[in-house]
C-alpha cells in the first residue's frame, strides 16, 4: 500500500457547512452503527472509522479546514514546518536536537506525520505547564492580578 500525501482541504462554505452540522446531529443521535453508501451499496463501518469520519464532518460544520493523512507518510523538512507553522531551519534544529525523530532517504530527511504530530502536542503541553507555573509563580510574589491568559 502506498501511503499518500496529506491533503490539506479549506473549510467549506456556510451553506455546507451547516448542512454538514445537520448531518453531524444525525450521526451522533443514530443507535446503530454508521453505514458508508457506495454505489447503493450500505457498507458498515468500524467504530474507530465512524468516530473518525463524525470528528472530520464535525470540524467542517465548525467552519474549519482540515488536513487528511495517513500518520505513517513521509514528510519533507520543508512539508514538516509547513504543518507546525515554523521555519524548515528550526525544524531542522528540532532534528538535530532529538526532539522530531527523523529517517533518511539518502541525504535527505524525512519525518513521518505522526512524529510531528506528537511534537506539537508535546510543545503545547509543556507551553501550557511553564504558563501556568508563571502564573503560580507571578500570584506568590504578589504580581499575578488573577486575569486569564
Amino acid at each position: 500500500m502506498t501511503l499518500l500525501m496529506p491533503r490539506a482541504v479549506d473549510a467549506v462554505v456556510a451553506v455546507s457547512a451547516a448542512k454538514l452540522q445537520q448531518a453531524l446531529t444525525a450521526l451522533q443521535e443514530a443507535q446503530s452503527p454508521t453505514q458508508l453508501a457506495i454505489d447503493g451499496q450500505l457498507v458498515d463501518l468500524p467504530p474507530e472509522v465512524s468516530d473518525a469520519i463524525t470528528d472530520l464532518i464535525g470540524r467542517f460544520a465548525d467552519g474549519d479546514g482540515v488536513l487528511v493523512g495517513s500518520i505513517g507518510a513521509m514528510l519533507t523538512t520543508s512539508q514538516a514546518a509547513d504543518l507546525l507553522g515554523i521555519s524548515r531551519t528550526y525544524v531542522v534544529r528540532l532534528i538535530d536536537a532529538g526532539k522530531i525523530p527523523v529517517e533518511y532517504r539518502g541525504t535527505h530527511r524525512r519525518i513521518r506525520v505522526k512524529d510531528v504530530v506528537a511534537y506539537l502536542d508535546t510543545s503545547r503541553r509543556d507551553r501550557a505547564e511553564k504558563l501556568t507555573a508563571l502564573a503560580h509563580l507571578s500570584d506568590r510574589t504578589g504580581q499575578y492580578d488573577g486575569d486569564r491568559f
